[in-house]
């Protein structure tokens, strides 16, 4: 009788304790962006790697969410992050359109975007020309580019969208078939030296104005909880001076 009561209360204390520990959370999510190095594209060993991509995991690791990250084109991407309960979106520009549509859990990345041209093109590019229509600017199809390109003030028929990978643009500038395309400065040498282009071929003429950034963000159908978690966390690791934001690292000269 006395080993059977000892072995109830055995029990009942690791009822008691278990009840003690911090709840394991069960949330989990896929985080979904495209190939857009430095930021994120496929290792070596075949995983997602790139410096927004270290930047995910050490917040949803903090905020102690099961994740994996899936490389999709971005017309997919923010398909899924605009109708998927368990997807969050990474490397994402905020901008006055987005606002809204997007709960934003926390700074990546600084952005600097430039209009480019050729290097050999000579012409003054400033925003009355820009606004007069003397140029053509070329941009991938749902890009955020073209929309950059109507805020500078083109005329929509100057702008050339093509349905290519994400050097189309950079091509159509470099062969003359356009005058300019929109890149983050960052983006723009490490994306055309991945794809075995030489950046110099064109230069960086006129910032955009503004200071957005990439973000990771959620859209509004996923749950409060797993956001919080995550806003939470991102405040944590700045309050332990633990994160910070991948800054514009290729200089201009």
């Amino acid at each position: 009788m006395l080993r059977r009561s000892g072995i109830l209360l055995v029990g009942l204390l690791a009822v008691l304790l278990a009840g003690l520990r911090p709840a394991i959370s069960a949330e989990s999510v896929i985080v979904y962006t495209e190939n857009y190095p430095p930021f994120s594209f496929i290792g070596a060993d075949g995983e997602v790697e790139g410096k927004a991509t270290a930047k995910v995991h050490q917040l949803l690791k903090e905020a102690g969410i099961d994740h994996s990250i899936r490389l999709l084109p971005w017309a997919r991407a923010m398909r899924k992050a605009r109708s998927d309960e368990d997807a969050l979106i990474f490397s994402l520009i905020r901008t006055p359109g987005r606002e809204e549509q997007f709960d934003w859990l926390a700074r990546l990345a600084e952005s600097s975007f430039y209009l480019q041209a050729r290097a050999d093109d000579m012409r003054v590019f400033t925003p009355e020309t820009i606004k007069s229509g003397v140029y053509t600017g070329s941009c991938i199809a749902n890009d955020l580019a073209c929309e950059f390109f109507l805020w500078t003030g083109m005329p929509p028929e100057n702008i050339i969208p093509i349905h290519q990978d994400l050097t189309g643009d950079f091509q159509m500038v470099v062969a003359g078939r356009a005058d300019l395309y929109i890149s983050d400065i960052s983006v723009s040498i490490t994306l055309r030296g991945a794809k075995g282009l030489d950046p110099s071929l064109t230069k960086p003429v006129m910032k955009l104005g503004g200071k957005s950034g990439y973000y990771l963000a959620a859209g509004m159908q996923v749950s409060q909880a797993i956001r919080d978690d995550i806003k939470s966390a991102h405040a944590r690791l700045v309050e332990l001076g633990t994160y910070s934001v991948v800054p514009v690292h290729v200089p201009l000269k």
